[in-house]
């Protein structure tokens, strides 16, 4: 029972000081995505030098390219992540409310049932159409809601382990009687 406190513990730890990082912090992670990628870049521009000296066979040139790509592609997370997963989220919402909009129109549903499909598809739409075109503000808005949900869920693995300590420290032997 006690590892399993610590556990949870832990948990509350890192998802707190998760959730704050990317919720209110998030320079600090891109800084993170720049200096592991300038990493792989600056390890493979070495490998590719060795690769090119004397009595080398030049076959660490293709890797060291690709650990390049590579180190590119870490450095421009930060900012694909920040845009395109608004985007891809718009196009799937307005898709979506576009979908519930028209077979909301067409089907030959009861009267409540037409009128609650039109707007639950008229609200679909609007805020995917919201995450399409104002894909920087929405994204700034879905990082803030899942850093405030990751804090919530460390104070819940610390009310759970705060539980599991009264647990322990009410823990009556098991007495069975015959």
């Amino acid at each position: 029972m006690k590892k399993i406190r610590s556990d949870y513990i832990t948990k509350g730890i890192v998802l707190t000081i998760s959730g704050a990082l990317i919720g209110f912090f998030p320079g600090v992670i891109s800084l993170l995505f720049y200096i592991i990628g300038g990493i792989i870049i600056v390890g493979s521009v070495f490998m590719l030098l060795g690769g090119l000296g004397e009595g080398m066979d030049g076959s660490l040139f293709g890797s060291g390219i690709a650990g390049i790509i590579i180190g590119a592609i870490v450095c421009l997370l930060p900012r694909l992540i920040s845009v395109g997963i608004p985007i891809i989220a718009g196009i799937i919402f307005l898709y979506s409310g576009i979908s519930r909009l028209v077979s909301s129109l067409k089907g030959s549903k009861s009267p409540t049932a037409k009128k609650a499909g039109i707007i639950f598809g008229a609200v679909l739409s609007v805020f995917g159409a919201f995450l399409l075109f104002s894909p920087f503000k929405a994204g700034v808005l879905v990082r803030i809601i899942i850093g405030l949900l990751m804090i919530a869920l460390g104070a819940f693995n610390f009310y759970v382990a705060h539980v599991a300590k009264q647990r322990i420290d009410n823990d009556v032997p098991n007495i069975i009687d015959v």
